[in-house]
């Protein structure tokens, strides 16, 4: 089974961090984002983001239902 990285993109001039596992976000290097990490799972993944948007004072973003789905995983394990 191959599992999808979960990203961490960040717009510095934006200031922003965006925890994604949706393969359609990669076009966002167009727009001025930048991956700096990739885990296998989201939380490490938002675990890296929430420390790098501290550190920097950025907004931290993500997708509702990947982290919902993530807690799932992890309860049902």
């Amino acid at each position: 089974m191959v599992l999808m990285p979960y990203r961490v993109y960040v717009n510095r001039r934006l200031g922003r961090v965006l925890v994604s596992g949706r393969p359609g976000d990669w076009e966002l290097i167009n727009e001025g984002w930048k991956v700096i990490r990739e885990e296998g799972d989201w939380g490490s993944a938002f675990e890296f983001a929430r420390d790098y948007a501290d550190r920097h004072d950025y907004i931290l973003e993500w997708y509702l239902e990947e982290g919902k789905h993530s807690r799932l995983i992890k309860l049902g394990t």
